[in-house]
Parts: structure tokens; sequence; C-alpha cells
């Protein structure tokens, strides 16, 4: 439920001030030091791609990509991240060994799941609804042997609408700041829905389970 805690982080810092206007100064102002640096997008491509890579959630840095770069920027940003963190932590499955890998993952469901299908289909759908952490699947393309040009294909593909969506939402929580008036709340609530949206597609292969279950 990480989009959720995205929600109530934003919700905080309203509360604390941070939408005020000398807040909203600094952040603006920051937004554009990172905008006019031409280190910001390899250093942002970098951690991306590290968060990923460890398996941590990289619904935030979607998110911040967009606040920093605006979605034009923020989309392919993040997008190439994914697809270095993607290659990364295959080939780390593929290099530490079965046994390690095992330890870290333990006995995933996905892993048969995995044997059974491992097509282009099978692991667009897994990009699409995210059934696990992102790191999760490349790490058991890696141990199930699934050739790493499917993988990136399905990745290319698959998570390209999260990515969208999350850096749409961090360009509009800028353009609410830089706004006034009704465009501004506007723009808040663009950004708020599209994280509701993002936040019932996460819910659905939990559905999904129980419903079978």
């Amino acid at each position: 439920m990480l989009p959720a805690l995205v929600i109530a982080a934003v919700v905080v810092a309203w509360r604390l001030g941070y939408f005020h206007l000398a807040r909203r100064e600094q952040l603006l102002a920051l937004v554009q030091h990172a905008r006019h640096n031409p280190w910001a997008g390899p250093l942002y491509v970098i951690a991306y791609t590290v968060i990923a890579t460890l398996g941590l959630p990289i619904t935030v840095l979607s998110i911040v990509g967009g606040a920093l770069f605006g979605a034009t920027r923020g989309v392919p940003l993040a997008w190439t991240g994914a697809m270095l963190g993607t290659v990364t932590a295959y080939l780390l499955a593929r290099s530490v060994g079965q046994g390690s890998v095992r330890r870290f993952l333990g006995r995933h469901h996905l892993i048969s799941q995995l044997r059974k299908r491992s097509d282009l289909w099978a692991l667009l759908r897994l990009r699409v609804l995210p059934v696990a952490p992102f790191a999760v699947l490349d790490y058991l393309a890696g141990l199930v042997r699934i050739p790493l040009r499917t993988l990136l294909l399905a990745t290319a593909i698959g998570a390209l609408p999260t990515v969208a969506a999350y850096s749409y939402a961090g360009s509009e929580l800028v353009t609410g700041l830089e706004l006034a008036g009704q465009a501004r709340h506007r723009a808040f609530w663009i950004a708020a829905a599209v994280t509701l949206v993002m936040i019932c597609i996460s819910l659905v292969p939990r559905a999904l389970r129980r419903f079978r279950g």
C-alpha cells in the first residue's frame, strides 16, 4: 500500500506548512535547480537502478522523477532506471548462484508459476499487475532461466504505464505548487486521482487471489 503512504505523506506535508508560500518557493527552487543541472538526470537514473535492484519500492522514485523533471523528461528517466534495474537484478540472479537467490527470496509462490509458463504474455501480465515487487520478478526470471530479451521486452512494455502514471502525478504536484486558485486545486486533484487509480490497480492481484482461494 505504498501509494496510500504517498498520499498520507502529502497530507502531512500540507499540514506542516510545506505548501505555504515560503516553503513552496524553496521546493520550486529545488525543482528548477534539478531541471537545469546536467548531472541530475544521470544521478536519478543511477539511484533508480540501485533501488530497483535492491528490491525496494520504486513508486516514490517515479513520483519524485515527475516532480523534479516534469512528466516529459521524468517518464523516460524512470523507465531507463527500471530497465537497467531489470538487467542488473537478472544478471545478479544468474551470477551469484541459485542457492543465494533462493535464500534471499525464500519459497516464492511465483517460482512454480514461472516454471509452468514464462512466455512474453505471462511476464507482461506480471509486470502490468504488481503481483510481486519489481525486482522480485527479475530475480525469479534469472533463477528459472527465462531469456533476458523476453524479460526486457515485458518490462519495456509493462512497466511503462505505471512509471508514466506516477511521473505524471509527481508533475501535477509541482504544477499545483506553481499555480494559484482553482487551477492549483485542480492540479492537486489530478495527482490524487491518478494515485488513487494506481492504488486500485495494485489491489487487483490480491483480490483475484482471494476470489480464487
